[in-house]
């Protein structure tokens, strides 16, 4: 077993949550291959030397890229990153460390593929299902995202809601558990979304409308209104993914990670 000699690639970290930069920055070395699959990542010592953090931190950053599943730790011989087949590809941080480095965009488009294919039935079905305290709650939901319209993280966490209450209303636990595991990954590019300018706008724009057609009851009306939407958050991604992946769309990974 040989340790990779990659010392001088990290940098000592000072944050108080010390073990989300450790992952941070492990994360940016196996997805820009500089840290191959197969490769044993240094001893904990040598890594809480080289951060300049204790080894409880480094023990807590190996359990949540174990979680990840970018490294499997083997008692004997150390700390083996894995191959891609074995990495949980929608996890938000990995998502988009391998959009920023210019790989596998066509996890991007199949994420975004699935999402389309799925909610755009879930609003049809809500429409159909929904009860009266469905659409009290959506009703809430949308005359909240209109009084934050200028703080893009309060407006998330709200536009998150008011999709979960239409998954909810369309009365179908087995298209809850297939958007569960994507839930993470979409929740952050709904976060990157309301960073465009005019982007929460445009969005509790498209909640109005998508609100207004499951309140009616019409279910095809509903699938024109949130399809329409769906494509307004794919072009807001694509625009922010053309324009450079910044250190601070980086950061909001770990927002609502």
């Amino acid at each position: 077993m040989t340790d990779v000699p990659i010392a001088s690639k990290y940098r000592t970290v000072h944050t108080h949550r010390l073990h989300e930069s450790v992952v941070r920055q492990i994360v940016e070395q196996i997805m820009s291959g500089a840290l191959a699959p197969g490769a044993f990542l240094p001893a904990e010592p040598v890594l809480a030397q080289q951060f300049g953090v204790s080894r409880t931190v480094i023990r807590e950053a190996i359990r949540i890229l174990s979680g990840k599943g970018l490294i499997e730790v083997k008692h004997g011989s150390g700390m083996q990153v894995q191959p891609p087949e074995q990495w949980n590809h929608l996890d938000p941080l990995l998502l988009f460390e391998q959009l920023r480095v210019g790989h596998n965009e066509d996890l991007l488009n199949d994420l975004l593929e699935m999402r389309r294919i799925v909610e755009v039935e879930v609003a049809a079905l809500a429409a159909q299902r929904r009860t009266s305290e469905d659409l009290r709650t959506l009703h809430e939901q949308v005359d909240g995202m209109r009084a934050v319209l200028d703080d893009p993280r309060a407006y998330t966490r709200l536009d998150i809601a008011f999709h979960d209450t239409i998954l909810q209303a369309a009365r179908n636990r087995f298209l809850a558990q297939t958007l569960r595991p994507a839930s993470q990954a979409l929740s952050v590019g709904r976060l990157i979304s309301s960073q465009q300018p005019g982007g929460p706008a445009a969005s509790e724009q498209g909640h109005e409308e998508i609100l207004a057609a499951i309140e009616a009851g019409n279910a095809e009306q509903a699938r024109r209104a949130m399809h329409r939407h769906i494509l307004q958050f794919e072009r807001d991604i694509r625009t922010v993914l053309a324009s450079g992946f910044s250190e601070k769309m980086a950061e909001l990974t770990q927002e609502l990670n």
